[in-house]
């Protein structure tokens, strides 16, 4: 249950019209609570404190025609902000990669400037129609809804003025391969839990693991996998006596009927618990980062592979993705690998196939590496993170990925950099490596 919780706090934290939707709520609110506050206080009320005369006397008919102006004006820079956000959106799919679409859609600032500006063009509307001069001592405008209207004006100009620049900003390559790496993290910290404490890896030896067949369980739906609720299959194993080993985890593409796991039980699962260990799964069209650690790696390396075609050719940004894949490899490296194993009153009742550290060195590490011959700047770029992965807790847990990496990258380098002054630094580096990881072929 807490699984699918979190996947849909993500899916409004993801959208568009959540923020949006319950600004433009609190703008309704704001403006009838200001409307029946100014019917409730005595007329003319400000008189009292003469430095608010000049603020709040104001007649309906100029009133109407400032609400109008603001509402008009509102309304038009709404058009441009949703053209350049569109625009924006445009623009890094083609520069970088689709992927990172989603992340200028969750992007806070961005979905609250537009609650802003739709906020405040409804409050003017709502504040506009309660405006009447009909009848005695009604051609005095609601002197709180209108001074609140004159602060939403200049909220609303700082706004602009502020989401010229976060667009600005964000558009750069350097933010853009920064912030991916920076909302990939939590996630991270998460999955891999903290160094102090048992290991998790390891089946611990006083828990023993449930004897009988295994019994294939396929998948109901087509999609990607978002999320899988353990609770719901420690509790259904548990209480049939079976263990569920999940073979498709979060991050991966299930189509309906391939199998996604096994009951491992003396008898054979019925209809009806098969379907219940398939609705652990949850599915999406597209990837998360909510229960898939791998999602922002594989984020960079399309950034990167993006920024290495013949198309663009931008080395530097390739750089800068390398670099915060080395971070995120980092954080990883003094940090525990994800829980495989999970057991009950000293019975192993569900096991997870979850890719461990050495999948995600290399899927930070073989694509990129694949589309970069003869490029010395991120071969090298590359040696000197595997360089500081090795002085990490990392060159026990991951020994042979390592120097699998170093292998590949030294023959390419070889096979592919034909200046020998190009490959002396990476020769050196690969030499270290080599020390380093005890390689003596």
């Amino acid at each position: 249950m807490m699984t699918r919780a979190r996947l849909w706090a993500d899916a409004l934290r993801t959208s568009l019209w959540f923020v949006p939707s319950l600004m433009v709520l609190g703008a309704m609110v704001l403006a009838y609570a200001l409307i029946a506050l100014d019917h409730a206080l005595p007329a003319q009320w400000w008189h009292a404190l003469p430095v608010l005369d000049q603020v709040l006397d104001v007649r309906n008919k100029a009133a109407q025609a400032m609400l109008e102006t603001l509402a008009e004006s509102i309304a038009a820079i709404a058009g441009v902000v949703f053209s350049i956000t569109i625009a924006a959106l445009t623009l890094a799919a083609g520069q970088y990669t689709s992927r990172v679409l989603r992340n200028y859609i969750r992007d806070r600032a961005n979905q609250s400037v537009l609650g802003i500006f739709l906020g405040v063009f409804l409050y003017c509307i709502l504040v506009l129609r309660s405006l009447s001069s009909d009848g005695p001592g009604q051609d005095q405008a609601p002197a709180l809804s209108m001074a609140m209207a004159l602060l939403l004006a200049v909220l609303a100009v700082g706004a602009l003025i502020y989401y010229i620049h976060h667009l600005a900003q964000s558009l750069q390559a350097s933010n853009v391969v920064a912030a991916i790496a920076h909302d990939a993290m939590p996630f991270v910290d998460r999955h891999f839990p903290p160094m102090q404490g048992g290991a998790h890896a390891e089946l611990p030896v006083d828990e023993q693991p449930v004897v009988g067949k295994a019994w294939p369980v396929r998948s109901v739906h087509n999609g990607y996998i978002t999320g899988i609720s353990v609770d719901a299959l420690m509790e259904l194993s548990a209480a049939e006596g079976a263990r569920v080993n999940v073979l498709r985890c979060a991050g991966q593409f299930a189509s309906a009927g391939e199998i996604i796991a096994e009951w491992v039980a003396a008898d054979e699962p019925d209809a009806a618990i098969c379907h219940k260990v398939a609705t652990a799964w949850s599915y999406s069209v597209w990837r998360t980062l909510e229960n898939d650690p791998g999602y922002g790696l594989r984020q960079l390396v399309d950034v990167a592979l993006k920024a290495l075609s013949p198309g663009v050719n931008e080395t530097t940004t390739a750089i800068m993705c390398v670099d915060w894949q080395g971070a995120l490899l980092m954080r990883m490296a003094y940090r525990r690998p994800p829980v495989r194993i999970w057991a009950r009153e000293g019975v192993v009742r569900v096991t997870n196939a979850v890719p461990g550290f050495s999948d995600f060195i290399a899927l930070a590490f073989n694509q990129v590496r694949q589309n970069a011959p003869g490029n010395v700047n991120i071969l090298t770029r590359q040696l000197e993170v595997l360089l500081a992965l090795t002085d990490t807790p990392a060159i026990e847990m991951a020994h042979q990925a390592l120097a699998d990496q170093v292998r590949a990258i030294d023959a390419l380098s070889e096979a592919t950099v034909p200046w020998s002054p190009d490959r002396t630094p990476m020769r050196e580096r690969v030499a270290e490596l080599r020390r380093r990881l005890k390689l003596h072929d």
